[in-house]
C-alpha cells in the first residue's frame, strides 16, 4: 500500500532525475572531443531542459528556491525554441559552419522574459510564496506588473512556439531535398528522430493549451507534478539518444547559394510548399548561363557514366563523384539533373540501381538484401522504398506481375 509520504516523495524523486539526466547530457556535450556536434546548442538545450524539471528540486532544497524557479521557468520556455532553432540550423547548414550565430531578434523573447523574472526576484520577501500558495495578488505596482507580465508571457509563447515549429519543419523539409541533390545514400543524415521530437513537442504544446483552457472556462483542473518530470525526461532521452551522435549532413557540401535556398524554403507558407520548392529551384540556377546544348551534351556524359562505368554501384556515390567522373562542376551537374532530366541526384541513382536490380529480381536466384547491397544501397529498407518508387510494386509483386504477364 502506498503511504501518502511516498505519493509526496515521488515528484521530488522524478523531477531529480530529470533534471539529473539532462546534466548529465550537459556534461556529456561539454566534455566531448567531437568538432563537429553542434555543441553550444545542444549544451543550451539540456541546461534548459535542466532548468525546467529542478523546480521541485530547488523547492525542497531551499524554500527561497521558489522565487527563483519562478522567474527563470519562463526565461527557460522562451529560450528553448531559439536553441532548438539554432541546432537544427547548425545540424542543417551547408558546409563546416555549423557554429554560425542566430540574428539578434531570437534574443528578443528570452529577453522579455528575464526582465520579467528580474520583476519576481526583485518583489519583496515572501510575495512569490504567497501568490503561488494562495493565488491572491499581495499588493503594490510591481506585483501586479509581474502577475500580468507571467500572463502575458505564457499567451505569447505560444505563438512563438508555434512559429519556431513551422520554421523548423520547414527547414527540415529544405535538407531533405539538399541530401537528395548531393547523396545517393542519405543514411544517418536524416532527421527523421527530430521530427518525431517536434510531432512530440505538438503534442505536449497542444495538451497544454487544451488544460490553460479548461482550467479556465470549465473547471479547476491541477495536473500532477510528475507529469512534467515525465515530458522533461522523455524530450530529454530523445534528444540525448540521436543528438549526441547526429554531426552535419551536409558538411562535405560547399556553401554556395545552399544556405540561401534553405532560408527561402524555411519561410515559405506550408499551403505554397510546392510552388515554393520549384521557384526555389528557378532561383538556384538563375545566375547560370547554361545553354540547352550545353545542358543536353552534360545529360549525355552523365547517362554514359551511368550506364558504361556503372557509377550506381558505388554506395557512397555522391554528386561531387559524379561530378568528376564526367569532369563538370557539380553545381552545373545539378542544374542538369534538377532541370533537364527532372529529377535529384538522389532519384536519378536510385532509378539506375534498380533499374539494375531488375533482371536479378526476376531469375530469383538470390536474396532480396544481396540484390540491394550488389547494386549500391545500403539496407534492405532502402531498396524496398526506391524500388516501389520505381515501379509502383514491390520486388516480389513485380516478379509475380512480370511471370504471369502475356509473353
Amino acid at each position: 500500500m502506498t503511504t501518502p509520504a511516498a505519493v509526496d516523495l515521488l515528484p521530488l524523486v522524478l523531477a531529480s532525475a530529470a533534471t539529473g539526466q539532462a546534466l548529465l547530457g550537459l556534461l556529456v556535450v561539454l566534455t566531448g572531443q567531437s568538432g563537429e556536434l553542434p555543441r553550444r546548442w545542444l549544451a543550451g538545450l539540456f541546461a534548459m531542459l535542466a532548468i525546467l524539471a529542478a523546480g521541485p528540486v530547488m523547492v525542497a532544497i531551499q524554500p527561497a528556491g521558489m522565487t527563483l524557479m519562478a522567474g527563470l521557468v519562463l526565461v527557460a520556455l522562451y529560450a528553448l525554441p531559439p536553441l532548438f532553432w539554432g541546432y537544427v540550423r547548425a545540424l542543417t547548414r551547408p558546409g563546416r559552419s555549423g557554429g554560425a550565430s542566430l540574428p539578434a531578434w531570437h534574443l528578443a523573447g528570452p529577453g522579455l522574459a528575464l526582465v520579467n523574472a528580474v520583476l519576481i526576484w526583485t518583489l519583496p520577501a515572501g510575495n512569490v510564496e504567497f501568490m503561488l500558495t494562495s493565488g491572491d495578488l499581495p499588493g503594490g505596482a510591481q506585483a501586479a506588473m509581474a502577475v500580468l507580465g507571467v500572463f502575458v508571457l505564457v499567451i505569447a509563447w505560444s505563438f512563438v512556439s508555434a512559429f519556431y515549429v513551422w520554421r523548423i519543419l520547414a527547414r527540415l523539409q529544405a535538407y531533405r531535398r539538399a541530401l537528395h541533390d548531393h547523396f545517393s545514400n542519405t543514411g544517418r543524415r536524416e532527421l527523421a528522430w527530430l521530427r518525431v521530437m517536434i510531432l512530440a513537442i505538438i503534442v505536449v504544446w497542444l495538451a497544454i493549451i487544451a488544460l490553460l483552457v479548461w482550467d479556465n472556462l470549465v473547471a479547476s483542473l491541477a495536473v500532477p507534478p510528475v507529469v512534467g518530470s515525465l515530458i522533461i525526461m522523455v524530450l530529454t532521452a530523445m534528444l540525448a539518444a540521436r543528438g549526441l551522435s547526429q554531426y552535419p549532413g551536409l558538411a562535405a557540401v560547399e556553401p554556395v547559394n545552399q544556405e540561401a535556398d534553405m532560408d527561402t524554403d524555411a519561410s515559405a507558407s506550408a499551403s505554397a510548399a510546392e510552388a515554393a520548392d520549384e521557384d526555389a529551384r528557378r532561383a538556384k540556377y538563375r545566375k547560370s548561363a547554361l545553354e540547352p546544348d550545353h545542358a543536353a551534351r552534360i545529360a549525355a556524359r552523365i547517362e554514359a557514366a551511368m550506364t558504361r562505368d556503372a557509377l550506381y554501384l558505388d554506395p557512397n556515390l555522391s554528386l561531387p563523384k559524379l561530378a568528376k567522373a564526367v569532369a563538370v562542376p557539380a553545381n552545373l551537374v545539378s542544374q542538369v539533373l534538377n532541370q533537364t532530366l527532372d529529377t535529384t541526384f538522389f532519384d536519378y541513382v536510385n532509378r539506375c540501381r534498380i533499374e539494375a536490380s531488375l533482371p536479378r529480381i526476376l531469375a530469383g536466384e538470390d536474396t532480396v538484401l544481396t540484390i540491394a547491397l550488389d547494386v549500391g544501397f545500403n539496407s534492405r529498407s532502402t531498396f524496398y522504398t526506391a524500388f516501389k518508387a520505381v515501379t509502383g510494386q514491390t520486388p516480389r509483386q513485380w516478379r509475380a506481375s512480370r511471370s504471369t504477364g502475356p509473353g
